[in-house]
């Protein structure tokens, strides 16, 4: 299974939650999960609670534009794939480039989405 970058589904979600930039939105790859890449917010340094907590909410949102989508094999993929959140933060030390990451993976079965 290739991967699909959806930029128009990645602004529906970015106008859900309320976020700018957009997150870099990946459909397919391994398992045909559907990833989300958030850069640059700080997420990474949050408590894990408070990460959770948003990767939770950010599940609920993709699943809900993914359902409203107008593409069928896009609104198909709304229920049945995990959705994997990536927050990323860069920072340059002593001419380091260094990158946190932190990665949640929520089933497509995950009972506390609704």
């Amino acid at each position: 299974m290739g991967i699909v970058r959806y930029t128009s589904v990645a602004n529906a979600i970015a106008r859900a939650l309320g976020v700018d930039p957009p997150p870099e939105v990946r459909i397919g790859g391994s398992g045909g999960r559907i990833t989300l890449t958030f850069r640059s917010t700080g997420a990474t340094r949050w408590s894990e609670e408070k990460q959770v907590d948003q990767a939770l909410r950010i599940a609920a949102a993709t699943r809900e534009v993914l359902t409203a989508d107008s593409r069928r094999g896009v609104r198909r993929r709304a229920r049945n794939r995990a959705i994997v959140v990536v927050f990323e933060d860069a920072t340059l030390l002593k001419g380091c480039s260094i990158v946190g990451q932190w990665k949640c993976v929520v089933p497509a079965d995950y009972p506390g989405e609704a």
